[in-house]
């Protein structure tokens, strides 16, 4: 650990985080059964301070062997663990204090990672690197200590969270997280130096992998990133959650991400299962404290940049380049994003590539990225012949990127300006709503239901598209800004109107708003502002369809209902609505 002869111990209440180890002791212990390091001699592991500092005093008999041979290669897990925007706690804290700071949490940090039978590899100032081989008993179990560790480690920045509190009563920090990046695969083990200056450290593809993953926990907004090789190693007790891709700088190798957030008990009786709850509700914390920390320390960068930033001038004129995709053309741009058609290279299909820059965002005043991240954990959940396709997400080291369908057929504003029959736009209508109820069934709610995001495939069928602002019913709304509007005025529901909250039913009144586009060849409330529109989606009467359209009336009536309650309960009745109203055998 990192050491200061001028630092006493500073007496503080520590009972409570006594009291955590005592339990993760327990449970680890429970977890592995035998406890047998890797290796006999008890130094062979420790950091290189320590080490090092002891050759130099000559504490270490000529004969000790504190390093292994010039070169061993296993097969194990790397960890790389790192304290968020460490330098908005360093700019407040004298020099002995910082190192008070790292030592008291790298401590509590390094007792799991010892406890499972891994090795501090390095401190690397705000962070450390952990290595884990395989055990002779259990040759592949180093994932499943790696992935425990992380979630250990997660639940001591909770604990430590409560020692800066009581150590620095009076200072205003920003709240303590870590962000966590683990990759399993070949390692190698080897010793860099000479004299008494001998350091013991990992090389390889795996040690780039988790750094890599580690750095892409700010991008990604997770509390721990961790390869899907290392998940499918340490098998299933682990609680998974948000995929993605992430792009190694300089290669041609993309890594599929997954999120770690809990660890489920070895049996369903244990009387231990309240401290597996803990584990997942610190992960949870730590990755909401994470965003805060990120937006402050971008909000620092964003500063010193300035405005019209040459930077952002130099990164436009710069062609995009994704690995694994050769970008066609530009399909079009929105505030939120960038799309493009582009060519799968593995696959030799056409996609389209929606892309958000993660180097030019001002987080403080955009929540571009957030949002973005927000649509593919939506829409990925989602297998429907009338939702688009989704393939996957990825990153590098300048934009975010969700690769999904191709549509050849252009949108539903297209179909429009060629005026359908009324047979074309009850069919239209139909579909829309096959996807609705397939969306709605997952307790997502679209948000932005217009033309623009009903997509046309070759075949003719349609598919939903673009959930950007979409929600769940299950979480937190995103926040807007003050006089923000979420959706396209033309087909705004009167609860988004007045920001009020929203259900499957907001997206039942803007499919009406389509609906009634579709037979008319017009939405249904025009004005010289937004504003005006709004007001007439709140208060004005539902528009009357033209002479010859009649039928359709009663159901674009509940559909297009000023109030909630007055409309269909839900995307399956609307359709039952049209089949026993016998509205398509009367086309």
């Amino acid at each position: 650990m990192i050491t200061s002869p001028e630092i006493s111990r500073i007496a503080l209440p520590v009972s409570g985080h006594l009291k955590q180890a005592e339990i993760m002791h327990k449970l680890i212990t429970g977890d592995i059964t035998e406890y047998a390091p890797t290796r006999d001699n008890s130094l062979l592991y420790q950091t290189n301070e320590c080490t090092n500092t002891k050759l130099r005093r000559g504490e270490l008999p000529s004969d000790s062997f504190v390093i292994p041979a010039t070169q061993l290669t296993v097969n194990g897990s790397v960890l790389f663990v790192d304290i968020r925007n460490f330098t908005m706690f360093a700019d407040q804290l004298h020099g002995e204090e910082v190192v008070e700071f790292l030592n008291t949490f790298f401590e509590r940090a390094y007792e799991p990672v010892r406890q499972q039978c891994g090795w501090a590899v390095r401190f690397l100032g705000d962070g450390m690197v952990a290595m884990f081989e395989p055990r002779a008993e259990q040759p592949d179990d180093h994932a499943e200590r790696a992935l425990k560790v992380a979630l250990l480690i997660v639940l001591a920045a909770d604990s430590f969270r409560d020692w800066i509190a009581q150590r620095f009563p009076e200072r205003k920090f920003p709240q303590f997280a870590v962000g966590i990046g683990i990759h399993s695969g070949e390692v190698m083990i080897c010793k860099i130096g000479s004299g008494t200056v001998i350091e013991t450290t990992i090389i390889g593809d795996t040690v780039n992998i988790a750094a890599r993953l580690q750095t892409m926990t700010k991008v990604l907004g997770w509390s721990i990133a961790t390869s899907r090789t290392c998940a499918s190693i340490a098998g299933g007790r682990f609680q998974l959650g948000r995929g993605g891709t992430v792009a190694m700088k300089g290669e041609t190798v993309q890594i599929q991400a997954i999120e770690v957030i809990g660890l489920n008990p070895r049996t369903a009786n244990t009387s231990d299962s309240a401290f597996y709850e803990k584990l997942g509700q610190s992960v949870a914390v730590n990755t909401a404290i994470f965003e805060l920390a990120r937006e402050q320390a971008d909000s620092m960068q964003n500063h010193y940049s300035g405005t019209g930033s040459t930077f952002e001038t130099i990164l436009q004129d710069q062609p995009i380049e994704l690995e694994g995709y050769r970008l066609l053309r530009k399909l079009g741009q929105g505030g939120m994003s960038e799309v493009f058609l582009a060519e799968n290279l593995t696959t030799h299909t056409q996609q389209v590539l929606k892309l958000v820059p993660t180097t030019a965002i001002d987080i403080d005043n955009d929540d571009t990225l957030q949002r973005f991240l927000h649509e593919f954990a939506l829409i990925s959940q989602i297998d429907h012949p009338n939702v688009a396709r989704i393939y996957q997400q990825g990153f590098t080291s300048t934009h975010a990127y969700i690769s999904m369908e191709f549509f050849p057929g252009g949108d539903l504003r297209c179909l429009i300006s060629e005026s359908p029959t009324p047979q074309v736009a009850i069919a239209s209508l139909l579909q829309i709503l096959g996807g609705l109820s397939a969306i709605h069934a997952l307790g997502i709610i679209h948000c932005d239901m217009k033309p623009d995001n009903v997509m046309i495939r070759r075949d003719g069928s349609l598919a939903l598209a673009d959930f950007g602002i979409a929600e769940h019913s299950d979480v937190t709304r995103l926040p807007t800004r003050p006089g923000e509007i979420m959706g396209s005025p033309s087909y705004l529901a009167p609860e988004q109107a007045l920001d009020l909250p929203v259900d499957e039913r907001t997206d039942l009144y803007s499919t009406g708003a389509m609906f009634f586009e579709m037979l008319t060849g017009r939405p249904p409330y025009k004005g010289s502002s937004v504003q005006g529109i709004l007001y007439q989606h709140v208060n004005l009467p539902v528009p009357i369809l033209p002479v010859g359209l009649e039928r359709f009336q009663p159901i674009l009536n509940r559909m297009m209902a000023k109030s909630a309650a007055a409309r269909f309960e839900s995307a399956d009745a609307v359709v039952e609505y049209v089949i026993s109203s016998g509205l398509i055998g009367n086309l």
